[in-house]
């Protein structure tokens, strides 16, 4: 959570991507424009309801219910878009991270990763299984977008990633690591692929953008 929270602070917009995503496509100015008309965020949903993948108790911990996402879709948090704005300073990243650092809400007594059961009818009920800071960022989206997941969900079809195995992850940072430039400067202590674009890029105009990209990250 901080790597995003960090890069926002210098930055107009941030790509945060989980290690085993690449980007297939190079084609953003869509998400940025969406992503500034609609509030700050674009994340790509998944066929789960918020309630089916989040522990009872954190709802509380965030004084709401699990009723009002019994119908939210879940987004990932391996893949988001975000605008540097108050609104997504204020109202996402701060109760995000807030939550994160607080285990009576990340952690919630009994929560648990894995022991999923899908085969639960309904099927916004509570599976089993918990999303930790997935889950946190779901409650604290449909707070902030009045559970209007149009506007802050991906509205194209067009793929921009795909994923990798953890093996695969580990041998091309490995390799990153022995073969740095000055063009791509990647760490080991962070699990994340972005690029920053500043404000004044940002009303410019981005037709550059994949150009400026590291040539890791750019569509094969």
């Amino acid at each position: 959570l901080y790597c995003p929270q960090d890069a926002l602070n210098k930055a107009g917009v941030v790509l945060f991507l989980e290690c085993d995503h690449r980007l297939v496509s190079g084609q953003l100015e869509l998400l940025v424009k969406q992503a500034t008309e609609e509030g700050g965020v674009v994340s790509w949903a998944t066929y789960h309801p918020t309630s089916s993948l989040t522990h009872p108790k954190m709802f509380d911990y965030f004084q709401t219910t699990a009723e009002s996402f019994l119908f939210l879709p879940m987004v990932e948090a391996s893949t988001l878009l975000l605008v540097n704005v108050e609104g997504v300073h204020a109202k996402i990243m701060l109760p995000w991270v807030q939550c994160a650092l607080t285990q009576d809400c990340i952690l919630p007594i009994g929560a648990q990763s894995g022991g999923c059961r899908f085969n639960k009818k309904p099927q916004y009920r509570y599976s089993g299984c918990h999303r930790y800071d997935g889950s946190a960022l779901n409650i604290v989206l449909g707070l902030y977008f009045g559970f209007d997941e149009k506007r802050y969900t991906c509205k194209g079809k067009e793929r921009y990633f795909r994923k990798v195995t953890m093996e695969t992850a580990a041998a091309e940072m490995a390799g990153l690591e022995g073969n740095a430039t000055e063009a791509t400067s990647i760490s080991k202590d962070f699990s994340y692929i972005s690029w920053f674009i500043s404000q004044s890029e940002l009303s410019a105009g981005h037709s550059h953008l994949i150009s400026r990209a590291p040539d890791e990250v750019r569509p094969q």
